[in-house]
């Protein structure tokens, strides 16, 4: 069982409780979640930027595709269906300017 299957049986559970009371607090959480994932996101920029340096240093590509096919399948693998559109968007973020 993938861990976005394990994640939805957790979220149901919860879910049942929940009610118009808990947007509030919930959406707080989202929020706190979303800033964490921008940080995390900037932070893989600034490293890929630096690997990507080094890699043209080295005399090779900005991009390695096999590297970024690499990344996609793990989204995939973590998230299901959906995960490669997101592994998509950071990859894109990462890539910088051409």
């Amino acid at each position: 069982m993938t861990s976005a299957v394990n994640s939805l049986a957790t979220e149901s559970a919860t879910s049942a409780t929940d009610d118009a009371g808990t947007i509030p607090m919930l959406r707080e959480q989202i929020d706190a979640l979303d800033a964490a994932i921008v940080r995390i996101v900037a932070e893989r920029a600034r490293v890929s930027r630096r690997i990507q340096t080094a890699r043209m240093n080295a005399g090779g590509t900005r991009v390695e595709l096999g590297r970024e096919r690499t990344v996609r399948n793990t989204y995939r693998d973590g998230l299901g269906s959906e995960g490669p559109a997101l592994a998509e968007a950071v990859l894109q973020v990462c890539r910088g300017a051409r």
